[in-house]
């Protein structure tokens, strides 16, 4: 019969230890449970005292040991993979029922705590961003690799890189002058930093250019989201061209020794997170990783996307590296069989998980690139996709690797409370090494979670994860030697979002009034341009009004001339003929005599005269007409005066008196023909009816 354990009081009561102590020169108590005694219990005391049979040793309370990694009671409780902090009093959660981190009273119990944010000031001032926007509560954190001494005799001294070849960057995207959302990029470079570096200082502004065109609402459109994926993977593969390019044109002045220094066949991996609205985002390209996490109603860290890391094992990466000329290799440069024929075949892709990648037919090549290391192995990369790395991209058509990224539109419209961590290999190559991905999204989730809820500040969380020789259960080994290290951790929540979608609405309604405001300004500006235009038109046809009346009243001219020439060439009786009037009409004598000297012309030939023109007795003045009787005066030559109106004029034309005041046909010719001359001179002449009255006085 199994006996139940007695309770043990004081500190025993609380925790079971899970960890060796350190020696108490005074006492120690342990208490441990022998599984295959059929749970029966048994306590041992290493008490000098007790083992003499010293009387006073059964009322001496032993004094409790001092406890690392205590675990409480109920932790099977807790979700799979659960890390829990073993710096603060585990006694304090063992009578709460629910994840302890979530509780009021827990969260009062670590104020002490705070203290150490002193520690890990806030950083978000370095980075050019307007905090008043979300998300605004971010961090960022990066270490570079190093490694310890392997000689016996070393101290243990960490000795750092050269160089760190990771990159970060952290800017805002804007939409006509206005806030359109925040990006947070991070790169991990091999083989160098140059690549590194030029693709943070290029991806930024492609972005822009990219997304800046768009408001937050149009992302929301299917077809919008497929041109914004074709256009981001576009602009990656021109930078990734770009980079190429320049490479293999430093190689070329390598080879004719125009440079002394080896460029170097380096590239970067490239992980995209870009907030707008309702959106994230996510292009991923490389084997470092997103992991999106959201906090659900009873307070467990649940994961709700992560990206998929770009390996060789992956099924789809590995077929078209083995097509394009790349094979499989271990870490000592041995070929690793591969069947492009087994499909899916788990058992026979568990050999790439930790393979690399060489090019078969990479020897030589044009541009002389080294295909051997310093140590005579063939050179091989670890990771599936990449921007850079010319030595595997010397068939432009069909690379070895490919630079196509996988770009994700997540909405988190539903996410109470959510955070975004971001980082290199760095952090994801050392924690629970050897397990899955999935176990290793769970591990961290509830770790950075678990963080969140008691307060930390997100500097202080991001350099947790940066100390992988800490004793705090993310790292299951300790390894000799560390990559480098970057991570950006990104908190968010519902409040936040709803609140940055009202201020979007607002910067998008008030831009929407200044728009309408300046169309409406266009609009009254080209109803003014338009009257305009309408009134110089206007002038114009009155003009062209004017001109063609001038014309027609020339023309009625020129036919009265004819048919006063005409009437002048036939031969009248005295009886019948005599003082014949013709009367012109005011309008048309005043506009064909405007600007001419008013003169008298009068002419006398016999009435057998058959001279062309020939007119007895024209008398023509301003408002006088000269009787036939009356002896014509001498010619003047006339002079010029400024237009003006003249009152009506009536021409007379009496050929009774012609005989006497005509003496030749030869003058009569002549004043004929000056008063055409002078006729057909006059310009300006208005339009009128004509009036011809052939009456006899």
């Amino acid at each position: 019969m199994t006996k139940k354990r007695k309770p043990i009081t004081g500190w025993a009561s609380d925790t079971l230890s899970s960890g060796s102590s350190d020696d108490d020169d005074d006492s120690m108590v342990s208490v441990e449970t022998n599984r295959k005694s059929n749970g029966r219990t048994r306590q041992r005391s290493t008490d000098a005292s007790t083992r003499r049979g010293s009387p006073s040793s059964a009322s001496t309370r032993p004094k409790p040991p001092v406890r690392k990694d205590s675990i409480p009671n109920g932790l099977k409780k807790l979700p799979k993979g659960y890390v829990y902090d073993t710096e603060i009093n585990q006694s304090a959660l063992m009578n709460l029922s629910v994840n302890p981190s979530q509780t009021g009273e827990f969260m009062q119990h670590l104020k002490g705590k705070n203290a150490l944010e002193n520690d890990f000031p806030d950083k978000r001032g370095d980075y050019p961003v307007d905090l008043t926007q979300e998300p605004s509560t971010f961090a960022l954190e990066q270490q570079t690799g190093y490694t310890y001494p392997r000689l016996r005799n070393s101290g243990r001294e960490r000795l750092p890189k050269p160089d760190c070849e990771d990159g970060f960057f952290i800017t805002d995207l804007t939409n006509n002058g206005a806030f359109l959302g925040r990006l947070f990029c991070v790169t991990d470079g091999h083989g160098g930093r140059a690549c590194s570096s030029f693709v943070i200082a290029t991806i930024p502004g492609a972005m822009q250019v990219i997304l800046g065109k768009y408001r937050p609402k149009d992302l929301s459109l299917p077809h919008i989201q497929d041109l914004v994926k074709s256009q981001i993977t576009e602009a990656v593969r021109l930078i990734d061209k770009e980079y190429l390019d320049y490479k293999k044109q430093q190689y070329i002045l390598y080879k004719e020794k125009r440079i002394t220094e080896d460029p170097g066949s380096d590239g970067t991996t490239l992980i995209v997170n870009i907030f707008i609205d309702k959106w994230i985002i996510n292009l991923n390209l490389g084997d470092s990783r997103s992991l999106l996490s959201s906090r659900d109603t009873i307070g467990r860290w649940n994961v709700e996307f992560h990206s998929e890391d770009h390996t060789p094992a992956l099924e789809r990466l590995a077929q078209t590296i083995y097509a394009n000329g790349g094979e499989f290799v271990t870490h000592d440069d041995k070929v690793i069989r591969f069947d492009p024929n087994l499909r899916n075949d788990k058992k026979h892709r568990q050999s790439l998980k930790e393979a690399r990648i060489r090019v078969r037919d990479g020897a030589s090549n044009e541009y002389g690139i080294p295909y051997r290391t310093k140590n005579g192995q063939a050179a091989s990369v670890n990771l599936g996709a990449c921007i850079g790395d010319v030595l595997y991209k010397l068939d432009p058509v069909n690379p070895v690797l490919s630079c196509k990224p996988d770009i994700t539109f997540i909405d988190i419209t539903n996410i109470q409370q959510g955070f975004l961590l971001m980082a290199s290999d760095g952090l994801w190559d050392y924690v629970k090494k050897a397990h899955r991905t999935q176990d290793q999204n769970g591990i961290v989730s509830q770790f950075v979670g678990d963080k969140v809820d008691r307060g930390w500040n997100h500097q202080r969380i991001v350099c947790a994860l940066s100390d992988r020789e800490a004793s705090s259960g993310l790292y299951s080994e300790s390894i000799q030697e560390y990559d480098d290290f970057t991570a950006i951790l990104v908190t968010f929540g519902k409040q936040q979002l709803l609140q940055q979608q009202k201020q979007n609405q607002d910067i998008e309604d008030k831009h929407l009034l200044l728009q309408q405001q300046r169309l409406q300004e266009q609009f009254i500006l080209e109803q003014q341009k338009l009257k305009q235009r309408l009134a110089e038109e206007a002038a114009l046809q009155q003009k062209l009004r004017d001109v063609e009346m001038i014309r027609q009243e020339q023309a009625n001219l020129r036919k009265l001339e004819a048919a006063a020439n005409t009437s002048g060439d036939e031969t009248l009786s005295d009886s019948s003929q005599a003082n014949t009037r013709v009367v012109f009409p005011t309008v048309l004598v005043a506009a064909a005599v405007a600007g001419v000297e008013p003169m008298v012309v009068e002419e006398a030939a016999p009435a057998s005269s058959t001279s062309t023109g020939a007119v007895a007795g024209v008398s023509v003045t301003g408002a006088t007409t000269f009787p036939a009787t009356t002896p014509p005066p001498p010619p003047t030559r006339p002079t010029q005066q400024p237009p003006k109106r003249t009152p009506p004029v009536d021409v007379v034309m009496d050929e009774n008196s012609s005989s006497a005041a005509l003496t030749s046909s030869t003058e009569s010719t002549e004043a004929d023909d000056s008063v055409q001359e002078r006729v057909s001179r006059v310009s300006g002449v208005a339009e009128g009816d004509q009036d011809v009255d052939m009456s006899p006085c």
